[in-house]
């Protein structure tokens, strides 16, 4: 088992940082905007060897993810909370 790893980089020029950690073998990606997490992929037993891996692109996942989208639900979501109950 390796030992835990992580490492953040900030993208120059705008309020972005990605976070990268593995620990017990499974791997962590986090996007972070404005230092709010918006978005995280976590990948288990990702130090587990792949059979057949010169294929992996014709199955590899990827995602889209609209911030706009993203930033509507929130605000609806903050709209629907009725603040008055505490």
């Amino acid at each position: 088992m390796t030992s835990p790893f992580s490492e953040r980089v900030k993208v120059p020029e705008t309020d972005l940082e990605v976070t990268i950690t593995l620990e017990n073998g499974e791997l962590t990606i986090a996007l972070n905007k404005s230092d709010a997490r918006i978005y995280r992929v976590r990948i288990e037993q990702a130090m587990m060897p792949i059979e057949h891996a010169w294929l992996s692109d014709l199955f590899m996942h990827d995602h889209r993810v609209r911030l706009s989208e993203f930033a509507s639900d929130l605000q609806d979501y903050v709209e629907s909370l009725d603040l008055s109950q505490g």
